[in-house]
């Protein structure tokens, strides 16, 4: 019984094993192509793409090597979150929430505040201004994305959402 239940676990862990090495979705080493919409084209992947032409439909296409599209990817991000959080913060006092930041996974702008800091109506105007930051993220992505969320949530507990609201790139 013990040589049967050593041999399933032996097993298992060469299964788990095997299963870590797959391929990761990656994309360093290939190159990588974005078209952009005029409208989201804020020119920032330019000083790190490989070249850049436009369309016949005036969209831009960048062409990076993986690796400088994943770099990219990480300092627009970070320098976008930053000028929402200052955009937001604005229209408040001080000290008015904890952070901004835009979730690729999500699709999503995360804005996070206290609860007795959260105004809907206030929130939805923010919203706007934060989706239009937010899709010139989205939409420079080599798989651009049409629909995001602006959440509100508590800025202790992202699962305690106080408001979340749905925009779609106009094109």
């Amino acid at each position: 019984m013990k040589r049967l239940f050593a041999i399933i676990l032996a097993a298992a862990m060469l299964a788990a094993v095997l299963c870590a090495c797959g391929k990761k979705q990656d994309t360093t080493g290939g190159t990588v192509t974005t078209t952009v919409n005029a409208k989201y084209d804020d020119g920032y992947a330019k000083q790190y793409a490989d070249s850049t032409k436009k369309d016949d439909s005036g969209n831009t296409v960048y062409e990076f090597s993986g690796e400088k599209y994943d770099t990219y990817k990480s300092s627009h991000n970070n320098t976008l979150s930053k000028n929402i959080q200052q955009e937001i913060a604005k229209k408040h006092e001080k000290n008015y929430g904890e952070y901004v930041y835009i979730n690729e996974e999500k699709k999503a702008v995360i804005v996070g505040i206290h609860e007795k800091e959260y105004d809907e109506k206030i929130a939805k105007e923010e919203a706007a201004i934060a989706s239009e930051y937010g899709f010139r993220y989205f939409q420079n992505l080599q798989t651009p994305v049409d629909t995001i969320n602006v959440i509100y949530c508590n800025a202790n507990n992202q699962d305690e959402v106080y408001g979340s609201f749905a925009f779609t790139a106009n094109k």
